[in-house]
């Protein structure tokens, strides 16, 4: 259950249901009564897809992999969303018109902050996420007004405190079970989840979602961390495919073989 009084929380619930209708307000109401299911459609959505061949893989849409951060230094420009695209494969150059991490507000004011010593309230997003709350919209996690601005301030300073002394644990070894099982319970929300990626025709990983941890991650230098496989190129699927299907490493020609050794390509042998 929220912290939050129920004074407070019936005027969230008004001015959600002003802004996005009665659908955004049900699906908040339920997360505040912890019986939040969103995860149960997210994965019924995959299932369709791939039980009607649409462009889906065939394998496990939660894997989690371990990757080092410095590996992830471009975004994904085209819209790939971390619960939609759960599982998808995706053909055209998406994969080629990625961008710089530091064109992204959450992820440059978390560098600008925790790199740089700026405080809170002059960093990017701040100031953007204020002007936006003064209009009556809701930005950086769900914030409605300048306190919860300041909650999200809080929240991203007591993040850096854990990832700095308890090391970057995945979510299942933080709640003791695997992420597929996380996602599917009620009580699932979306703090619940790994950095988010895509993977591009040559393996490259793309970021996708997660901006304060992987930021965090780069200012701490870390070797490793995990990270939620959202969608891949449908080139790279196939070659994850062929290693998939090999019974012998021998029976891989080079194109393939010289994209060992990848996270990537490890989870499907």
């Amino acid at each position: 259950m929220s912290s939050k009084s129920v004074p407070e929380l019936l005027r969230e619930g008004c001015t959600i249901l002003r802004r996005d209708g009665i659908l955004p307000t049900v699906r908040a109401g339920l997360r505040v009564l912890d019986l939040n299911y969103q995860g149960y459609w997210w994965y019924l959505r995959y299932l369709y897809r791939k039980t009607c061949r649409r462009n889906c893989q065939v394998t496990d849409p939660f894997t989690v992999i371990e990757l080092p951060p410095d590996r992830i230094t471009h975004h994904v420009v085209d819209r790939i969303d971390r619960w939609d695209d759960l599982g998808a494969v995706r053909d055209g150059d998406w994969d080629q018109a990625a961008r710089p991490l530091d064109e992204l507000i959450k992820y440059r004011s978390v560098i600008d902050h925790f790199e740089n010593g700026t405080p809170w309230q002059e960093t990017d997003v701040y100031r953007e996420a204020i002007a936006r709350v003064e209009r009556g919209e809701s930005y950086w996690n769900g914030s409605l007004t300048a306190a919860d601005v300041e909650q999200r301030t809080e929240h991203v300073d007591e993040l850096y405190e854990t990832l700095s002394e308890e090391g970057f644990k995945s979510q299942a070894q933080r709640h003791g079970k695997p992420l597929r099982e996380i996602v599917l319970s009620r009580t699932f929300d979306r703090s619940m989840e790994e950095v988010a990626v895509a993977i591009g025709r040559d393996g490259e990983p793309l970021f996708v979602d997660g901006n304060h941890r992987l930021a965090i991650a780069h200012v701490l230098e870390l070797e490793q961390i995990p990270v939620h496989v959202i969608a891949r190129h449908e080139r790279w699927e196939a070659i994850r495919e062929a290693v998939r299907a090999a019974t012998n490493p021998r029976q891989l020609d080079d194109r393939i073989t010289d994209h060992f050794p990848h996270p990537d390509l490890e989870a499907v042998l």
